[in-house]
């Protein structure tokens, strides 16, 4: 009975406070072919990739990212491809293919897609997602690990995105990491790479984000973007913390960069803002997490200077409402750049440093729909209260990975 008691008290405290949600649909993407996505590979290509490594070309993923674009229509994104480990890199069973933006709608409890497309340089050419430079993963043509592929300056692993008021991309990504702008075409109009990170791209870039995130850990690049309703604000943050994990202090951290841009002249951005956001603690997940297990993985705007941001680790994710009006902007500071704020330990209060406010919404692993923490992708519907949240199932590259999926949930407070 003291245990209902209990739980009752933390129930209505969490009511109270607006948390929590009821999920009101699940949605399932039907065996699909990996051509649907991009219609310029051969079927050999396809049959090939079996032959590489892949378990299977009927299960895309396209939950990398999220964005709702109204009247039903949804657009996520696939990351770099097909992709499995090998010491020291990955490899890449299907290298031809192109990473790519895939519209659909939700129809009866399935995923209908309306149409892909494959991303390209401004002359058309198909963008890889190959590795861009050495010091990232090594790519390898097949489960075998020792056949190597070229490296590609132009290549994208892409994690998010958001579309602009007229109809263009913003979107971050991985490999670099940077923020791109794409037409509607998707042909990439610019590319935003870290200060110091000159890339030999085929496509207009430019070195203006903040050099820190260069020192971003390996495929835990920029993971999250919002766009304001304008068009005019961009955010962007990484997926974890920077810094080593040999260095323990580096392995504890549990913040993550932020940097806010003026995008009003999108091929002329400006960093107006720099941040750091924290994690929760570990502790604070059903299942055993460390430090290093936890990862910022989608985002989406809200209103002013507020986003939403979602949490994960083993055992699921949370969302919360992150708000970034009184934070420190870490660029008025001489020590801004510095990644000794980064490490474990720092006492921010003593620094003067603030950081931005957080407030839980939702905990995925108390909805017994949830039965994973691959959360990728995150939109909020115009009723201003339903979070539209797709994982990311990694192409099935196991075998073991189910197709991907879709949840709608209805939260218990209206956000806007």
């Amino acid at each position: 009975m003291r245990k209902h008691h209990i739980y009752l008290s933390f129930l209505l405290l969490a009511l109270a406070q607006g948390q929590g949600g009821q999920v009101v649909g699940v949605y399932t993407l039907p065996p699909t072919s990996i051509r649907v996505l991009n219609p310029h590979l051969s079927q050999a290509e396809v049959e090939a990739s079996l032959r590489n490594g892949w378990p299977t070309a009927d299960r895309p993923a396209l939950g990398s990212s999220l964005a709702y674009l109204g009247n039903g229509l949804f657009v996520g994104s696939t990351d770099r491809g097909p992709n499995g480990d090998c010491p020291g890199g990955k490899f890449f069973p299907l290298s031809r293919f192109a990473p790519s933006l895939v519209f659909f709608r939700l129809e009866g409890s399935a995923l209908r897609i309306e149409r892909s497309l494959p991303l390209q340089n401004l002359s058309g050419r198909l963008i890889s997602g190959l590795p861009n430079a050495r010091g990232e993963d090594v790519p390898y043509a097949n489960k075998e690990c020792r056949e190597t592929l070229p490296l590609d300056p132009d290549g994208l692993d892409v994690e998010d995105v958001a579309v602009t008021p007229s109809g263009w991309f913003w979107m971050v990504e991985e490999n670099s990491p940077s923020l791109i702008y794409a037409t509607p075409q998707g042909r990439i109009a610019m590319r935003y790479l870290p200060q110091g990170l000159r890339l030999e791209t085929s496509y207009p870039s430019r070195d203006i984000l903040p050099s820190i995130l260069r020192q971003r850990r390996n495929n835990r690049g920029l993971e999250n973007l919002a766009l304001s309703g304008d068009g005019r604000t961009a955010w962007v943050i990484l997926q974890s913390p920077i810094g080593r994990t040999s260095d323990p202090a580096f392995d504890q951290s549990l913040v993550a960069r932020a940097v806010r841009l003026d995008v009003s002249n999108p091929m002329q951005a400006r960093v107006t803002g720099m941040y750091l956001v924290p994690f929760s603690d570990p502790k604070d997940y059903p299942k055993p997490n460390r430090p290093r297990d936890m990862k910022y993985s989608a985002a989406t705007w809200l209103k002013d200077e507020q986003i939403l941001l979602l949490e994960r680790a083993e055992g699921g994710a949370r969302v919360f409402l992150v708000d970034f009006a009184r934070a420190t902007n870490l660029l008025e500071r001489p020590d801004g750049n510095s990644p000794e704020l980064d490490k474990a330990g720092v006492n921010y209060a003593a620094l003067n440093i603030s950081l931005p406010q957080r407030r839980l919404l939702l905990e995925t692993w108390k909805l017994r729909e949830f039965d994973t923490d691959k959360l990728e992708g995150l939109a909020l519907l115009e009723d201003g209260q339903t979070l539209a949240i797709i994982d990311d199932n990694d192409f099935a590259i196991t075998g073991k990975e189910g197709p991907t999926r879709l949840w709608l949930v209805r939260l218990n407070q209206k956000l806007r």
